[in-house]
Formats: C-alpha cells, sequence, structure tokens
C-alpha cells in the first residue's frame, strides 16, 4: 500500500516539476520576444520594480513549481527520516497552496467565463481606459513626435492608411520605430492598461484596438500584414468564452492532482511515524 502511495506521489511530483519546466521555459520565451537580448531595455521601459517584476511572472511561477515537484521526488526517494520529513513538508505546503489556487480559478472559469467580458465594450470604467490609452497611442504613433517605420511591403499594402502619418521606409535609418513603447515620448504609465493587454492580444488574436479597431498594430509590430480587422475585445471575448470550459476543467484536473497528493503526503507522514515508534519500542525492549 505505501510503495503503491510513494509511487504516485514521485509520479505526481515529476508531472509537477514538468510542469514547471513548461512554464518557465514559456516564461523566458515570452521575455525573449518582448526585449530580446538586450535586457537593460526592460528597466529603462518599466516605471518601477513592481512592474518589472510582471515581467518575469511566468519564469518565477514556473521555479517554484519545479521547486516543490522536485520536493515532493526527494521526499518520496528518501529514506533518511528527517530529510524526507523536510522535503514533504514542502511539498505538501505547495500541494495545499496550488490545490487552493487551481480550485479557486477552476470555478470562478467554469461559472463565469461566459459572462466575463459582458456583451458591450462601452459602459464599463476598465475597458473605456483601456480604449481611451489605444486612441492617444495612435495619436502618437506615426506622428510628428515619433516617425515609425514601415517596410515597402506594407506601405504598399496599406497606402491609403499611411496617408499623412509621419513615417519612414529607409531600411537604414538608425532605430527603426515598429511599435508605440519605442517613441521617445512614450511614457509607461499614460498606456500600462493598454499596453499590458494589447501586445499580447495583437500578437496571439491578430486584432487591432479594444472597443474599435486601428487601421495597423501599434504595440506589437506595425509590419505584422496578420492583423484580421476585428477588434480585440471582440476577438478576447470569443476567445476567453472559448476557451474557457477547457481552461477550467484543466484547472480542476490540476486541483484533483494536487488534493490527492496533499492526503498522500499525510499517508507516507504518518506511516514514516508509525515505523519510527514502532522501531523505537522494539529497540527500547
Amino acid at each position: 500500500m505505501i510503495k503503491c502511495v510513494k509511487k504516485v506521489v514521485d509520479f505526481s511530483a515529476s508531472i509537477i516539476a514538468l510542469l514547471g519546466l513548461a512554464i518557465l521555459c514559456f516564461g523566458i520565451y515570452v521575455l525573449y520576444k518582448q526585449v530580446g537580448l538586450n535586457y537593460s531595455d526592460l528597466y529603462f521601459n518599466t516605471a518601477d520594480w513592481l512592474k518589472t517584476l510582471q515581467e518575469y511572472g511566468f519564469i518565477i511561477l514556473g521555479i517554484v513549481i519545479m521547486i516543490i515537484g522536485m520536493a515532493g521526488i526527494d521526499g518520496a526517494s528518501k529514506k533518511k527520516r528527517s530529510c524526507r520529513k523536510f522535503s514533504l513538508l514542502i511539498y505538501q505546503i505547495g500541494a495545499l497552496i496550488f490545490f487552493i489556487l487551481c480550485s479557486s480559478l477552476a470555478v470562478f472559469t467554469l461559472v463565469y467565463s461566459n459572462d466575463a467580458f459582458g456583451k458591450e465594450c462601452t459602459g464599463t470604467p476598465y475597458f473605456e481606459t483601456i480604449d481611451s490609452q489605444i486612441k492617444l497611442a495612435d495619436q502618437l504613433f506615426c506622428s510628428n513626435q515619433c516617425q515609425c517605420y514601415i517596410t515597402q511591403e506594407t506601405f504598399d499594402h496599406n497606402q491609403s492608411v499611411f496617408a499623412g502619418k509621419n513615417y519612414t521606409t529607409d531600411k537604414n535609418v538608425i532605430e527603426k520605430i515598429e511599435q508605440i513603447q519605442k517613441c521617445p515620448q512614450y511614457e509607461v504609465d499614460s498606456y500600462a492598461a493598454a499596453a499590458q493587454m494589447m501586445q499580447a492580444a495583437e500578437t496571439i488574436l491578430h486584432c487591432t484596438g479594444w472597443c474599435t479597431p486601428t487601421s495597423y498594430y501599434i504595440f506589437s509590430d506595425i509590419n505584422d500584414d496578420s492583423y484580421d480587422g476585428q477588434s480585440c475585445f471582440k476577438e478576447t471575448k470569443e476567445f476567453v468564452e472559448s476557451t474557457g470550459k477547457i481552461l477550467g476543467y484543466v484547472l480542476l484536473g490540476l486541483a484533483l492532482l494536487f488534493g490527492l497528493n496533499v492526503l498522500f503526503v499525510i499517508l507516507l507522514c504518518c506511516q514514516s511515524e508509525r515505523k519510527h515508534r514502532t522501531d523505537y519500542l522494539m529497540y527500547e525492549t
């Protein structure tokens, strides 16, 4: 029985460690896509340490989950009682935290995914803030204050869009400004709500604007021709509604995995304590 529990804990901990590794790799990929290899860029374009910390969110989460998984693997295989209890304690605390977190997120996602964005973009203060910041960014980008760089191909496909805009197609220009974040006049705090959401939305969902679509990508890459003409509110709403249930069931599965591991660790610790007492009584006798 106990050998079976050990194997289950070891297997589950391995899955958790691999999950942490996957999140870590994804975090590194996201960070690379955002700032490339010039990591000093991250600090120059970030208002304070907390916003910088947000950029490392996936990396930090991945490392924490990996440590929890490795503690479980170590605790299931260790024979020395003191080391085993310490590893299992770390694993149990981590498993309990993620059980509560995943359970809460699963319930929230399954219940509210269809109503998370409501029916209309207007009327919600946060959405209106995002939309107003995007309009301000659109006015700054490719203006007299911020000359944007577009390729000749982009210009040929969208000549009417760039009429009256301040742009260059010169490949030899010193600084190629292809997103609003590169503009000298760009202020992080002025576009914080829009920048955090729109860069991901433009890249993943191929949309522009929030309530109203813009003519090109502002926060990711103006020369990307994958734009499908839809607003990001509409695309994000459809994405959340279509994937919400799936995500909810995945989170529920993870919650069950972490919850079972909490129970299995208790069984292992109780068995270990019982064996220690038995050995002690035999020695005393």
